[in-house]
């Protein structure tokens, strides 16, 4: 991490102490995302601002890539309130274009909360470009898949999601709310938009490329869990008694507060680790049999330390990326 980023981390300019509550809350102001709105729109003049908002996950910039008409790029650096990713060698962006004559915004190099920002931080872009005029937020994500019937490369539409650290409280809507923005107790009931989901399974199925690439997709179950490091055998396992079937460590900040902004959303996931679904070895049942001379089948580092194994066809894996990006032109292409 260079200075400038340890200086992003701890940078007070763009928040608010609120002082007059139990204990000192931490806020952005609303001005903020009014002057971050306003710079964006002024590198837009002339054109039509964006109805649709897209975030690019891990190696699915594709759609970024490949945008049509006339593409404009922000830097996050050069837009007031924005931080940029650590993880990331190169500084995120705002992209945008159009898919189908429909102008529409990629965010490429979100933030997480693991890189030590705030619930804020990681959001600032939702709320900016529902600001903007955004009316629909696509999420693209990697996932872990933990349903045993999931595999590398399946394409997941999220259905809804399970969030341990908003129940515990690291909520991106605590503090002050700001009725420009939206109410301050939104339901997220039907967080995630019933007509596009439906419309994503209605492209998806009458597209006759996809349809021979034999991809797989069907509905699933987020849940959401701050990283960075991955989960223990025994937390996958209880997070799927509680219903969950895919893992990712991004998403659901950001989705909460485009319901809080009034979008519609749809978070598509794509399955590039999955959860070993064999028993766990038996230390001691181990240490016997070698005690007693009784051989033991070999097992890799891998099996025996990470709960996250590469299952399937690696190939398929590495060609669904561009799938799924197809798929979100299409999915575009019908708004």
């Amino acid at each position: 991490m260079d200075s400038k980023q340890i200086e992003a981390l701890v940078s007070v300019e763009d928040t608010t102490i609120v002082r007059g509550s139990p204990r000192p809350v931490d806020t952005i102001p609303h001005s903020v995302y009014e002057s971050a709105a306003k710079h964006v729109r002024s590198q837009l003049s002339g054109r039509e601002l964006p109805r649709v908002a897209l975030i690019c996950g891990k190696g699915l910039q594709g759609v970024a890539e490949n945008l049509e008409g006339t593409v404009v790029e922000i830097p996050f650096t050069d837009i007031p309130g924005f931080v940029s990713s650590t993880v990331l060698k190169s500084s995120g962006r705002l992209v945008f274009g159009e898919i189908s004559g429909t102008p529409v915004v990629c965010i490429v190099g979100r933030c997480h909360y693991y890189e030590g920002y705030s619930m804020k931080h990681i959001t600032f872009p939702i709320r900016v470009l529902s600001l903007v005029g955004a009316k629909v937020l696509v999420v693209t994500s990697a996932v872990s898949g933990i349903a045993q019937d999931l595999d590398l490369g399946d394409v997941v539409v999220v259905k809804d999601h399970i969030s341990l650290p908003t129940l515990a409280g690291l909520n991106p809507l605590i503090g002050p709310n700001f009725a420009q923005l939206g109410p301050r107790l939104p339901s997220m009931y039907n967080a995630y938009t019933f007509a596009l989901r439906k419309l994503a399974f209605k492209v998806f199925l009458a597209n006759s490329d996809l349809q021979k690439k034999a991809v797989r997709m069907r509905e699933a179950v987020y849940c959401y869990t701050t990283g960075p490091s991955t989960e223990t055998r025994a937390e996958c396992l209880a997070l799927r008694s509680l219903g969950a079937e895919v893992i990712g460590s991004s998403t659901v900040p950001e989705v909460i507060v485009a319901r809080h902004s009034g979008l519609d959303v749809l978070c598509l996931g794509l399955v590039t680790s999955v959860v070993a679904q064999g028993t766990e070895p038996s230390a001691e049942d181990a240490a016997r049999a070698a005690l007693n001379g009784i051989p033991q089948p070999k097992t890799t580092a891998s099996e025996e330390d990470d709960i996250l194994a590469r299952k399937g066809s690696v190939k398929k894996g590495h060609q669904r990326p561009n799938d799924l990006n197809l798929l979100i032109r299409l999915i575009v292409d019908q708004l």
